[in-house]
């Protein structure tokens, strides 16, 4: 089963997501275990009130310490908000997100409730 990795993410973040596709991770809350998890792709947990959820999922090129670098990204149709809690990242599996792999980066919607 293939994994994704949910980082909770505060708005002065944004840029480093959206426009160099780099996600930070606090060392002070542990290393990724990505291989071990089989986590692939990577959502950042928007902690904004205006902003607050997940927009979008993220294929993980490469993670070097913790600087996880991001290449193609996916829009969430349904607005995921089932972050247990927003001081730690998470694991969850590809498909409470709604979608399957087709190629290794790419992914595809797909309703499991139907």
């Amino acid at each position: 089963m293939i994994n994704v990795i949910v980082v909770p993410e505060k708005e002065k973040f944004i840029e480093d997501v959206s426009h160099e596709n780099i996600v930070w991770i606090n060392k002070a809350l542990g290393t990724p275990n990505l291989k071990g998890r089989n986590a692939k792709y990577l959502v950042p947990f928007w902690c904004t009130d205006e902003n607050r959820g997940a927009k979008r999922i993220y294929h993980i090129l490469d993670i070097e310490d913790n600087e996880i670098t991001l290449g193609n990204s996916f829009i969430i149709e349904k607005e995921w908000n089932k972050m247990g809690q927003y001081r730690k990242f998470e694991y969850h599996s590809l498909e409470s997100f709604n979608f399957v792999e087709v190629k290794d980066g790419f992914l595809i919607p797909y309703d499991f409730e139907k």
